[in-house]
Order: structure tokens, then C-alpha cells, then sequence
């Protein structure tokens, strides 16, 4: 991503992977929370975030187990329209790394993934666009199909969109009913949302008719789907981590959702404020 990366707004609670962790705070660091594996984990609380700072809600932090196998699934929300040609360079360049440079971070951490897959879905706008509006990739597995996910993601190309804003929340409907891995005995599921202008309102109507049956209605079943402690993500596990303006879809998320990040960018700044080690440090604190 860019160099320099935007003013630490964080104040999110440290890791608690261990007690020792838990004396020691780490500033702009995610908690991260096991999973139970049973289904009557209860939800996690969200937290009312303080004005003008970076946005969360995440869940309390728990002592990790040990000898546990962990897998880690995430799913990449990419707006692909034409402001975005910097940060789709970055994407590009650094796509191969990936995997080494998460790997290394959470080991910084004391964290072990044991498998880590990623995809792409990649969003311009259904009303300008049409078909060409949305491209999604399935799951690759690091770092074994790491040449694949570089394939994928260096074809994407930043161009239309039209007027802001862009279909967003049709891409996030997507991540959060994607194919999520049952192996590992903990699991953790990530969807980052990467874009500078403000969500389009759901509308279902005017994306092609493969898609309609995947998408919610409007803003409050998609909330649903999010919040749903029965539906396609974890109780625990599931992670928001947003790099996106103030604004409609992305401050109605931060807001009201659990498990949420909202790094605020520059709406039409093509994501100029935030670099490559921003968004490696985020993931590994979400883990």
C-alpha cells in the first residue's frame, strides 16, 4: 500500500492470547477471542465507540488454549473502480507475500494459524456496471495456492463505478455467506472491506438474477444475517475490519454491528492514507 500510514485512532483492548499479554498492552490491537466450539457460545457484546476515534466493537478476550489446531478464513471486499487504481497496485504487488507477511505477524504475536485461506470480491456499482459490477474468487489456500490468488487478484482492473456511491454492502451480503471452513478445532473468519466511497442501499432488483437469491433485502436483514448466531458465521469468530469513509452503509455498520473495525479513510481518496503495513497489522490483531 502507500507509504505512511494514517494517525494511530485506535484504542481497542490487547490481545489476551495469555496473561502476560493481558499486563502488557499493545496500542491498536484487536482482542483476540477463542472459539468455543459448541453452538451455545454467546455472542459477543458490542461497544459504543468514542467520537472521532477509529470505531470497533469486539468481543471480550479469553485465555487461549493450548494445543489447539487454528484455521483462519479471509475474505477480501475489494472496490475495484477507477479511484482505486493505487490501492489495486499495492494489492497487486504484495499479493504473493501475503501469506509470509500475515504469517510473520502473528507470530510477533504468539499467535499459530494452522491453515489460512483467502478470497477476493471484488465490487464496482450494480446500477453503472451491470454484470461487470461485482468478480469473486473461491477460497485459495496459502500458502500452496498462492500463485492462483496472485492470478486472481492481478486481473482485477480499477475502472467505472460511475457516481459515488458503489455497492458495497452487496460485496459484504457476499463475504459474509461465503463457503467458510469447518476444520480446526478454532476457527476465525475475516471479512475486510477495502473502498473510498459510501455503500449504495441494498437493492436487490438490479443485480443480475444468479445473485438476488444470495442477497439480503435491505440494510436490516443483512444486520440479521451479520448478528445471526445460528447463520454462516461464528458467535465469536467472525471479524469486520473496514477501511472506508463516514459515511451511509459503512458508519451504519460501525454503529450497530459486533466484532466491527472501522479505520476511516478520505472519501475519493482512493485509500491514500492507508498502507500495506496498516492492513497486515490489522488482520493479525483480528486473529
Amino acid at each position: 500500500m502507500p507509504d505512511g500510514s494514517a494517525p494511530d485512532r485506535g484504542h481497542a483492548a490487547p490481545d489476551a492470547t495469555t496473561p502476560a499479554d493481558a499486563a502488557a498492552p499493545a496500542p491498536d490491537e484487536v482482542p483476540a477471542v477463542e472459539d468455543a466450539p459448541a453452538a451455545s457460545e454467546p455472542a459477543a457484546a458490542a461497544d459504543t465507540p468514542p467520537a472521532n476515534t477509529e470505531q470497533s466493537s469486539l468481543a471480550a478476550p479469553a485465555p487461549a488454549p493450548r494445543g489447539l489446531s487454528y484455521a483462519v478464513d479471509i475474505v477480501f471486499c475489494i472496490d475495484v473502480t477507477g479511484s482505486m487504481d493505487p490501492i489495486i497496485d499495492a494489492v497487486k504487488t504484495n499479493a504473493l507475500r501475503f501469506y509470509d507477511d500475515v504469517q510473520t505477524n502473528l507470530t510477533a504475536k504468539g499467535k499459530n494459524v494452522d491453515e489460512l485461506r483467502v478470497r477476493v470480491v471484488a465490487f464496482r456499482d450494480f446500477a453503472a456496471d451491470g454484470d461487470a459490477a461485482l468478480q469473486e474468487s473461491p477460497f485459495f489456500r496459502l500458502p500452496a495456492e498462492r500463485s492462483a490468488f496472485s492470478d486472481f487478484v492481478n486481473g482485477l482492473i480499477a475502472e467505472g463505478g460511475g457516481d459515488a456511491p458503489e455497492s458495497g454492502l452487496e460485496a459484504v451480503a457476499l463475504a459474509v455467506n461465503s463457503p467458510w471452513t469447518n476444520r480446526g478445532d478454532r476457527r476465525r473468519q475475516v471479512v475486510v472491506v477495502w473502498t473510498d466511497q459510501p455503500a449504495n442501499p441494498l437493492q436487490p432488483e438490479i443485480v443480475p438474477a444468479d445473485l438476488k437469491s444470495r442477497l439480503p433485502a435491505d440494510f436490516s436483514a443483512l444486520t440479521d444475517l451479520w448478528e445471526d448466531t445460528q447463520g454462516p458465521l461464528g458467535a465469536s469468530s467472525k471479524r469486520l475490519i473496514l477501511f472506508a469513509p463516514d459515511g451511509p452503509g459503512w458508519s451504519d455498520i460501525s454503529a450497530v454491528w459486533e466484532n466491527v473495525v472501522h479505520h476511516p479513510s478520505q472519501a475519493g481518496g482512493g485509500l491514500s492514507d492507508v498502507d500495506y503495513g496498516t492492513i497486515i497489522d490489522s488482520i493479525g490483531n483480528s486473529v
